[in-house]
């Protein structure tokens, strides 16, 4: 870890937290890849050619980090803020879903999953252990697949021939809930965003107040707000509305916006707490990323990412805070090629939202 610069406007203490040839990235913000208490953070290493992938864990109290796959991963699973980190392996063309203690880095097998003539996304473990959401690719129909950890025991929870599910997310209560995005073939007419119940017998999916004729079409950036049954999502811009920001909840027959601004936001996320959203800003050279209150509409600027967009995940900066709001973490091309940032906060920057 590396003191870089501190911000000129909110004082934050900007360090470059790897510094490998390899390009390197925090994944992804909707939920974080990190432990419950903020120590530890997941880095994901891309194949060079000259040197191989790996997911890591970093420790942000000593600089340390944990090897955990020591060759190129798979994107892994959504399962926020929690004692694992959980992740897809293959193995003699078989996909097994492994786990890894954020603490203690040591390998874990869980399940085999069902050997489908499909490709996985990563999926989602729900707080509990005890449920995998997983959607599929490549197959006719697209398919979400809920797999019991316990039993082994696996089912269709939905599948649609006119859709594309992607970026499944089990809600941060115990109410086993899955966020699913769902994209309207065959050009991605709309973007809707839906909640399905693992636990009923014959689930469904509840539609979100979501694209038209609710709100622009969604960005595909959105997540849960805190433990409730309320999502933040982005989407693009109208002219006629003066935000990209809304909140909609379970039920709601409209979605809500959540700041007045003429700053398009892209990645977002929401922190532990469910009390303050991250957005980053591509449209604007630099890539600033902004932090605001849930509920009330206040925001500031926190860093500037420098990342420049192109064509890679890897430049993105999918922004994000640690579980106990102390550090901001992102992805950046700053230093030329895409490392991993953290921004340690200044401690009256969240009270004064």
């Amino acid at each position: 870890m590396e003191h870089v610069t501190d911000d000129a406007k909110s004082g934050a203490e900007l360090y470059r937290l790897v510094n490998d040839p390899r390009p390197a990235d925090n994944i992804y913000g909707e939920q974080p890849y990190g432990s419950a208490d903020g120590r530890y953070v997941t880095i994901r290493y891309y194949d060079t050619g000259a040197h191989d992938g790996s997911l890591a864990v970093l420790d942000l109290e000593t600089g340390e980090e944990t090897v955990i796959l020591d060759h190129q991963p798979r994107f892994p699973a959504f399962h926020a803020w929690g004692e694992y980190l959980y992740y897809q392996e293959v193995r003699e063309g078989q996909v097994h879903l492994e786990r890894a203690s954020f603490a203690e880095g040591e390998p874990e097998h869980i399940h085999k999953l069902p050997e489908l003539s499909c490709q996985y996304s990563y999926g989602t473990v729900s707080p509990d252990h005890r449920h995998y959401v997983v959607t599929t690719r490549e197959e006719e129909p697209p398919r979400i697949i809920h797999v019991d950890l316990e039993t082994g025991a696996w089912r269709t929870l939905a599948e649609r021939t006119d859709r594309l599910f992607k970026h499944e997310q089990f809600a941060l209560d115990d109410s086993n809930r899955v966020l699913i995005q769902a994209n309207v073939l065959p050009n991605v007419e709309a973007v809707h965003l839906g909640v399905i119940d693992v636990e009923r017998d014959q689930p469904t999916l509840e539609w979100l107040a979501a694209d038209q004729p609710h709100t622009p079409r969604p960005t595909g950036h959105e997540a849960w707000v805190g433990e409730t049954d309320g999502v933040l999502f982005s989407t693009g811009m109208d002219d006629a509305v003066p935000t990209n920001l809304w909140t909609a909840g379970v039920g709601d027959k409209t979605a809500e916006p959540v700041v007045e601004t003429d700053r398009h936001y892209g990645h977002v996320s929401v922190s532990r707490c469910g009390k303050y959203w991250i957005g980053d800003v591509p449209s604007i050279d630099g890539v600033p990323i902004d932090v605001g209150s849930v509920t009330n509409g206040t925001h500031r600027q926190l860093v500037t990412s420098e990342t420049v967009h192109d064509s890679e995940q890897t430049s993105h900066a999918h922004p994000y805070l640690t579980a106990d709001n102390r550090w901001l973490i992102f992805t950046s091309t700053r230093a030329g090629h895409p490392q991993v940032y953290g921004a340690k906060l200044p401690d009256d920057f969240l009270t004064g939202l």
